[in-house]
């Protein structure tokens, strides 16, 4: 990377631990010119925090927006090889920063019940791998505990604590169409702490066991087969190998 620094180095990771960060970040203290893409899969305000000031260029939550990341690469490839364009009228550079929605709900109007919901909502997806509080969602929407359960049986025709669960076990399925990841920590990602209770509340919802599932989507939908581990980053081309392979089992990886 020294001798030929490459357009932009992309960082993959599942499910990011210190040695795979500090590699990133020891990556982009050697190397400060080449821009780094980060894509990972466990995902965590502080963790994005972490990646922006480490200077990484741009961050991406698996499933990655297929679109939005090639027009970074695009971007980038122009900035860095402007030879390509040299003697041709070239449009500026621009690149999708849209305002994201749940800024538009961050301080609902009193009353406005689908507003509140949002809001409990957006925190429920920003958090799914930790431990939520009724209680602690009910204060950041204005509302008390009893409240924010009648709020959403009124809105969702199912509890609170029913519908933080049918959410968990919906990102659950989701994650086990990956055969890299095991089963044990699409538990934890999906902020369950028991391997038991995960397994018990699964097949009550689903019908099947975890594993049961995996087997069912291998039936289903051909081996999906996990990508070859390189190190802590794989270059553009594998990625991209791997987005469209995702999207090609894309029925079983619905929320």
């Amino acid at each position: 990377m020294t001798n030929r620094p490459p357009i932009a180095a992309c960082f993959q990771f599942d499910y990011p631990d210190l040695q795979g960060l500090a590699d990133l970040r020891q990556a982009k203290q050697r190397i400060a010119s080449v821009p780094l893409l980060m894509v990972t899969q466990a995902h965590s305000e502080s963790l994005a925090v972490w990646a922006f000031r480490t200077r990484v260029w741009d961050y991406f939550v698996q499933p990655v927006d297929l679109a939005r990341f090639m027009e970074v690469v695009d971007t980038l490839r122009d900035l860095r090889l402007p030879e390509r364009t040299a003697g041709s009228t070239r449009k500026a550079t621009e690149v999708s920063n849209q305002i994201p929605a749940e800024a538009r709900i961050r301080f609902p109007a009193p009353g406005d019940q689908h507003a509140r919901l949002d809001l409990a909502i957006t925190f429920i997806e920003q958090h799914l791998h930790q431990k939520i509080a009724q209680a602690d969602v009910a204060e950041r929407c204005g509302l008390s505990a009893f409240q924010l359960s009648r709020l959403f049986r009124k809105l969702t025709g199912t509890t609170f604590q029913e519908f933080l669960l049918r959410r968990r076990i919906n990102e659950a399925q989701r994650l086990l169409a990956n055969p890299r990841v095991s089963v044990t920590d699409v538990c934890f990602s999906v902020g369950f702490r028991d391997l038991s209770y995960f397994t018990r509340t699964f097949q009550k919802h689903v019908g099947q066991t975890p594993t049961a599932y995996r087997q069912t989507l291998t039936v289903q939908y051909g081996q999906l087969q996990p990508i070859t581990d390189h190190g802590p980053h794989h270059q553009i081309e594998s990625l991209d190998n791997h987005m469209a392979m995702m999207r090609q089992h894309a029925p079983c990886l619905a929320r």
